[in-house]
């Protein structure tokens, strides 16, 4: 059985999606369906937490895409953190790595792109470089 974990945690202009297991056909639609209710409430901007993915294979790539599009159908800004190497070389592979904004999972630490300093407190709470 293929087990994806997924949880959220927000804060007044962003939300940090962690994903964390197999995102592959079989849990596609688990991915879609979260992500599309994040984004759907307006959130701000969305970090998507990818340190947690053990294995991805096209179907999980075209999960990511279909993620991203709906992102940006949205007017939300998106960004991909703590990518693991699995996931950097599919994107490499695929020429989709400058399709993503990847950031480091320190780089997740400081406020998003255009959100206020405001939400510091929350990413202390939620420390993406210690996980």
């Amino acid at each position: 059985m293929n087990a994806l974990q997924l949880t959220s945690e927000h804060a007044s202009d962003f939300v940090v999606i962690t994903v964390a297991g197999e995102l592959d056909l079989a849990t596609r639609p688990d991915l879609a369906a979260f992500t599309r209710d994040v984004i759907d409430a307006r959130p701000g901007t969305v970090i998507i937490d990818l340190a947690g993915i053990t294995f991805i294979d096209a179907c999980g790539l075209s999960a990511l895409i279909a993620v991203k599009r709906h992102a940006r159908e949205q007017g939300t800004p998106l960004l991909l953190a703590g990518a693991p190497p699995v996931v950097l070389k599919l994107l490499r592979l695929t020429n989709l790595d400058a399709s993503f904004t990847v950031i480091s999972r320190s780089g997740a630490m400081s406020p998003p792109p255009g959100c206020s300093e405001a939400a510091s407190p929350i990413q202390a709470a939620f420390p993406l470089a210690d996980r």
